[in-house]
């Protein structure tokens, strides 16, 4: 990931991008109202769905959603869970118990909408015993007890009958994983109950039967099929979140992996862990064939950050619910894998960091999560990230190979020039780390560099391939090529200063991927997809 994300992602949307900024309130306007239904009969309560995810009132909580390990923290906008009185079950019994033991009380984020809170309900369905449906301007909830057999539909061109009885019976659509109750069966079919109607049959290849009584635990996450990569390179977006997760994207063939910014260490918050976490974002982007891999951070943009991390590492108890918390909400959120961005670390938190992640990794393994890690480029500042010793224990490594010139630079320059990025490679691989764990980092921002006319630096803000696009569109202006760089670059006079760019762009892009080639990578590392020009993937796509 980057530095001081706060700081560049507020200069970007202010200045530079398109990009919607998301407030702490949404407004009901914005989104279509949705009638709740409880077991086939109207509530009177209204709900809505945000990129995917359904929201309802927290009015409904204690009476159609119950859970007396569940508490609503309306004052800070949380519903809390208290883990150590709910019963889960993780991908075995070493992190479920793990977990239990040290999560603590953990929280899922409420949404403020209009000045009234919302919860999510696809989080948080296991907890309730809700399965729900959205048919129509209608979300539809049933409730499931211990005699019922859950499952789930396991393919998108689903259908039921009502009936078997030569084609008297009406058509019921199934929705790819949804939630239906085992009734019973005969022949080839299982009689179900769904959201929609209380008796219909389906083939039972259409539908998966939970491994457990789905109703006798509050929570349940199996172990995944953990990734491995093939003979491809995979390429990977970090998608930064601030209070809520923006919508996931669609397609594209080069890009494999979104990392969202998701769970953060609370400075001085005896180990536990923000979460920004949203379910929905994790649906769509396996609808679309993303993985996700949610990143962690010691919240280095926060003052006291570091101090904090240093006292999180020598302390088991902190250290213990951070990782428990980091687990726990992975598997709450569905997510495929890990990736660990803990920055600005003291040099003698070396050992300790990789400490750190080498008991994370012994239950990530357990979950069937992939676990990666983001370095800074080797040197002699950089010596708080034990190379050799975190390839150990991670599936990847992501050098953070950019800002060569950076937002505290003084003299212009490329963000990440050609040969600079090279030498982070050669010496990521001469510290030790295998070539074939190297997710080479690439940034898909750039800067303009205005200087005055006697040399110095007047401002150095960021910008997006798009914004570049735009204006080299707009002004006619042509970029020249920078064969010492690798990149193209443009100059031109802005006020009474002049502009200068080093570009990032399709020919800096495939200039990268070249290296990972070279060197046999794994693939790409990008920061971060709301700065890059969706055009770009395509490029990637050409590199696999």
């Amino acid at each position: 990931m980057k530095k001081h994300t706060v700081v560049v992602i507020t200069l970007i949307c202010l200045l530079f991008t398109s990009v919607a900024a998301f407030s702490l309130r949404a407004w009901a306007s914005e989104y279509d109202p949705y009638s709740i239904y409880y077991n086939s009969k109207s509530t009177g309560y209204t709900g809505y769905i945000i990129n995917n995810t359904p929201y309802l009132p927290i009015a409904m909580i204690g009476n159609y959603a119950k859970n007396s390990g569940i508490s609503v923290d309306s004052a800070n906008k949380k519903l809390n869970i208290n883990l150590s009185s709910e019963k889960i079950l993780l991908g075995d019994d070493q992190i479920t118990n793990f977990v239990k033991s040290n999560a603590g009380t953990v929280y899922i984020p409420l949404r403020d909408i209009e000045g009234s809170l919302y919860f999510p309900l696809n989080t948080t369905e296991q907890f309730f015993k809700l399965s729900y449906s959205i048919s129509g301007s209608k979300i539809k909830l049933k409730e499931y007890s211990g005699t019922d057999k859950v499952a789930k539909v396991n393919t998108s061109s689903a259908d039921a009958v009502t009936s078997l009885l030569n084609g008297s019976g009406e058509k019921v659509q199934l929705d790819y994983d949804e939630t239906v109750m085992i009734l019973g069966e005969t022949g080839n079919f299982y009689k179900i109950a769904t959201n929609d109607v209380d008796e219909a049959y389906t083939y039972k290849n259409n539908i998966t039967i939970s491994q457990i009584d789905l109703a006798s635990y509050d929570f349940y996450a199996p172990k995944k099929d953990k990734f491995k990569q093939g003979s491809q390179k995979i390429n990977l977006a970090w998608q930064y979140v601030s209070s809520f997760t923006p919508e996931a994207p669609q397609k594209y063939a080069g890009l494999d992996i979104l990392a969202p910014t998701w769970f953060d260490l609370i400075v001085n918050g005896s180990g536990n862990v923000e979460n920004n976490g949203d379910k929905g974002y994790t649906d769509t982007c396996h609808k679309n064939g993303y993985m996700v891999w949610s990143t962690i951070t010691n919240n280095m943009s926060t003052k006291g950050s570091t101090a904090f991390t240093t006292q999180v590492f020598n302390d088991q108890n902190m250290l213990y619910k951070s990782i428990a918390q980091y687990l726990f909400y992975a598997c709450l959120y569905d997510v495929d894998g890990i990736n660990i961005d803990y920055e600005d670390v003291v040099d003698a938190d070396a050992a300790n960091l990789v400490h750190f992640t080498k008991t994370l990794r012994a239950f990530t393994d357990r979950q069937g999560l992939t676990l990666s890690i983001d370095t800074s480029i080797p040197a002699s500042w950089t010596i708080e990230y034990d190379r050799d010793a975190l390839a150990k224990y991670v599936d990847y490594i992501a050098i953070m190979s950019y800002d060569e010139h950076y937002s505290g630079s003084k003299t212009p320059g490329s963000v990440a020039s050609l040969p600079w990025a090279e030498k982070a490679i050669k010496n990521t691989i001469a510290e030790g780390v295998p070539a074939n764990k190297i997710l080479m980092g690439m940034p898909l921002y750039t800067r303009v560099w205005c200087m005055n006319s006697d040399g110095s630096l007047a401002s150095n803000k960021s910008a997006t391939m798009t914004w570049v696009n735009n204006m080299l569109s707009t002004s006619g202006r042509t970029p020249t090529y920078l064969s010492d760089v690798g990149q193209n670059y443009i100059e031109y006079a802005d006020g009474n200063t002049t502009a200068k760019i080093w570009i990032e762009d399709s020919t800096s892009i495939s200039n990268r991927l070249k290296l990972v080639q070279r060197y046999n990578l794994a693939g790409g590392a990008c920061w971060q997809y709301s700065q890059g020009a969706p055009e770009i993937w395509a490029i990637f796509n050409n590199y696999k």
